[in-house]
């Protein structure tokens, strides 16, 4: 599996996401699953101009986020996270316990829709 088939890409798949989803959260970031019926897990981040003006900054975000889930891609639940930026991270904690809480997230999820978890399409 290449990392491009483990984003969320298109408009319909974060709108699934954000109309139901199990929540898990840090200090600065919300995650967001929901089970996606694949064999894999997907990501998709919403860094808000608002809460970081500095491209420099929410790219910083964004780098550590993926990282992140790619060291956790084999370990996590086939489900489709949203990771949304709710306020301002400090320098150098960006991803802090964003582990745990991918992990967190992602068993509320299949908790709540084991039937779309049991059912890999792929």
């Amino acid at each position: 599996m290449r990392l491009r088939d483990a984003r969320l890409t298109r408009p319909a798949e974060f709108a699934r996401v954000f109309a139901e989803n199990q929540r898990a959260r840090t200090d600065s970031l919300i995650v967001l699953a929901r089970p996606n019926g694949l064999a894999h897990a997907r990501l998709g981040m919403v860094i808000s101009k608002r809460l970081l003006a500095r491209a420099v900054d929410r790219n910083r975000v964004r780098r550590c986020v993926r990282e992140t889930f790619r060291l956790l891609l084999p370990h996590l639940p086939a489900c489709d996270f949203v990771v949304r930026l709710i306020a301002r991270p400090q320098p150098g904690k960006e991803a802090h316990d964003l582990g745990r809480t991918f992990e967190r997230a992602g068993q509320r999820a299949l908790a709540k829709w084991p039937a779309v978890a049991a059912s890999p399409s792929n």
